[in-house]
C-alpha cells in the first residue's frame, strides 16, 4: 500500500503542476489533453477514467479555472 500512496502523491503533485503552468494562458483545463500530457511523464497512472477526471477538475477549480470534460469514454456528467 506504501508505493500506492506514494504514486497518488506524486500524480497530485503533476496533476497540480500541470494546472499551474496552463492558468497562465488559458482559462479551461481538458481532462483529455492534461491526461495525455500527465500519462507522458508518469505511464503507469494509479487513477484513471472517472477518478483521474475528478482529480483534475478538482485542482483545476482550486486555481479558479473551468474545466472541459472532453476524455472520451469516462462517462463523466456534469
Amino acid at each position: 500500500m506504501f508505493k500506492d500512496d506514494v504514486a497518488v502523491r506524486r500524480l497530485k503533485i503533476l496533476v497540480e503542476q500541470y494546472v499551474e503552468t496552463r492558468k497562465k494562458r488559458h482559462d479551461v483545463i481538458s481532462t483529455a489533453k492534461a491526461g495525455t500530457a500527465i500519462r507522458e511523464v508518469m505511464p503507469s497512472c494509479p487513477l484513471s477514467g472517472k477518478a483521474f477526471d475528478n482529480l483534475i477538475a478538482a485542482c483545476a477549480i482550486e486555481h479558479g479555472l473551468a474545466v472541459l470534460f472532453d476524455n472520451p469514454g469516462t462517462g463523466t456528467e456534469i
